[in-house]
C-alpha cells in the first residue's frame, strides 16, 4: 500500500470542519496530493502527498484506485471538491481565437494523437486565454467516479490565478516550482506571460539550462530579473547552489500572511506548499 510522503493531519477532526471545507486535489504523472481548507475562516487543515510508483503493469488510474481505497479523509462528505490536473499537455490561447470545435485539431497539432486523453478547456479569469489541455481518460474516470460533484481545473489555470498582474513585479519575473524529477515555469517580461511550460530535469545542471535559455531567450538579465522558486527544493541543495551561480536576485516563496496554517507546517520550509495553498484561496 501507498504511503503518503507527507502527511500533515491532526489527531481528530470537528465535524463541522469536515462539512465547511473544501477539499482540494493535485495529481500529477507521479503525484496525488491534497488539502483541507476552510475557506470561510481561512485555515488549513490538513495535508497529505503521495508520490506514485508508476510502471507498465501499474499505470497512474491504477495508483489513484489503490489510494482512495485506502486513505480514510476521501471518504469523508465534503462540501466541495476540486480537482487540479498538473499535466503537460497544455496550450493557451487568447480568448479572440478560441472555438471549443478546435479543441481536438489543437491538442493533437501541438502534442500529437498517439495519446488519446480527455480534452478539456477552461478560460483563466483576469488574464483573456482559454487553456486547452488533456488528460488520461481513465484517471479523469477514476475522478469522476469518486467526486461527480467536483470542480475541474488545469494546474497553470490556477497558478495564474494566484498571479495578480496588478501587483508590483519585476520587468522580468521567473517562478518556478519544483516537483520530483520535473519543474513547473512561468516567464513574464512587464506583467505579460511570455511561457508557461513544464520541464523534466535529472540534474541542477538541466534546470539552469532551461532557465538560462529562457533568459537569453526572452533578453532578460542578471540586473533586471527576479526568479521565484517553490514546491521541493532545498536551499541546502545542490539544486539550489547551481541556481545562485546564475541568478542573484533569487528567493524562496511564502504562504500568503491572510492563511492561518495552525503549526501544522512548522516543521517544513514555507515554499514547499505555498503553491497549493495559494490555490485553495483561488478555487
Amino acid at each position: 500500500m501507498t504511503k503518503p510522503v507527507f502527511d500533515i493531519v491532526p489527531a481528530a477532526w470537528a465535524k463541522d470542519e469536515l462539512l465547511n471545507s473544501i477539499f482540494l486535489i493535485e495529481i500529477s504523472e507521479k503525484l496525488f496530493g491534497y488539502l483541507v481548507y476552510n475557506k470561510e475562516q481561512k485555515q488549513l487543515l490538513g495535508l497529505r502527498q503521495y508520490h506514485l510508483d508508476i510502471s507498465t503493469e501499474r499505470p497512474t488510474a491504477q495508483a489513484l484506485n489503490e489510494i482512495i481505497s485506502n486513505d480514510e479523509l476521501l471518504q469523508q462528505p465534503w462540501k466541495e471538491a476540486v480537482v487540479i490536473y498538473n499535466f503537460p499537455d497544455s496550450s493557451l490561447l487568447p480568448d479572440q481565437y478560441f472555438d471549443i470545435g478546435m479543441n481536438k485539431s489543437i491538442s493533437e497539432l501541438l502534442f500529437g494523437n498517439a495519446f488519446k486523453g480527455q480534452i478539456l478547456s477552461e478560460k483563466i479569469p483576469a488574464w483573456d486565454v482559454y487553456n486547452i489541455y488533456r488528460v488520461q481518460r481513465d484517471i479523469h474516470s477514476v475522478m469522476q467516479q469518486k467526486f461527480s460533484d467536483g470542480r475541474y481545473w488545469h494546474y497553470y489555470s490556477i497558478l495564474l490565478s494566484t498571479i495578480d498582474k496588478q501587483n508590483e513585479m519585476a520587468p522580468y519575473f521567473l517562478k518556478c516550482i519544483f516537483y520530483p524529477e520535473k519543474f513547473v515555469v512561468a516567464f513574464f517580461k512587464d506583467k505579460q506571460l511570455q511561457l508557461l511550460q513544464t520541464y523534466q530535469y535529472e540534474t541542477p545542471e538541466d534546470v539552469s539550462y532551461y532557465l538560462l535559455k529562457i533568459c537569453r531567450q526572452f533578453d532578460a538579465t542578471q540586473e533586471n530579473l527576479k526568479v521565484n522558486v517553490a514546491g521541493l527544493i532545498e536551499q541546502q541543495s545542490a539544486l539550489y547552489t547551481e541556481l545562485l551561480k546564475y541568478f542573484q536576485d533569487l528567493e524562496c516563496d511564502r504562504i500568503p500572511d491572510a492563511i492561518q496554517t495552525r503549526g501544522l507546517l512548522q516543521d517544513f520550509p514555507e515554499h514547499y506548499f505555498s503553491p497549493i495553498l495559494k490555490m485553495a484561496i483561488c478555487v
